[in-house]
């Protein structure tokens, strides 16, 4: 990692969620905010709430701890956590996406907390991302997987 990329990152991280509410993982809805934006598919494939089976948020935290190491490639690190939220990192070839991962008894949801040099979000609405790098939508198919199969969700 380059000096420049490690204060890009630090800064990154201290200054995501000032101001941001309490966690709640909610159901999505798309809005496609603008011309250029990706298919609902694409974002209901990173952003969908995921059910959690369990109904304990103790076991949702450590199916998200667990997922973000299983996932294939690169794992995500585990950047800061608060009441409800992960805060995950994933680093790529001096790139990086940063994810609030929201929790509680009910579900689990990933929402975009910013992104660097490739995965900086071009458009953004509310917690999501619109239109960034073309890997990122498949990047995270792998954390979302990951997420199911550790929560015990089917399909």
């Amino acid at each position: 990692m380059y000096p420049t990329f490690k204060a890009a990152l630090m800064a990154a991280a201290l200054g995501l969620f000032a101001g941001q509410a309490a966690a709640k993982p909610e159901p999505f809805v798309y809005q496609k905010p603008g011309r250029g934006a990706v298919s609902e598919s694409k974002m209901r494939g990173v952003y969908d709430l995921i059910p959690n089976p369990s109904h304990s948020a103790a076991k949702a935290r450590l199916a998200i701890l667990t997922g973000m190491q299983k996932t294939k490639g690169t794992a995500w690190l585990l950047e800061d956590e608060g009441e409800g939220y992960v805060l995950a990192r994933w680093d790529y070839k001096g790139h990086a996406i940063f994810h609030r991962i929201e929790y509680d008894a009910d579900g689990v949801q990933i929402k975009y907390a910013g992104g660097l040099n490739d995965y900086a979000c071009e458009m953004q609405a509310g917690d999501y991302c619109y239109l960034t790098h073309r890997n990122y939508y498949k990047y995270n198919q792998s954390l979302v997987k990951q997420l199911k199969i550790a929560l015990g969700v089917r399909g």
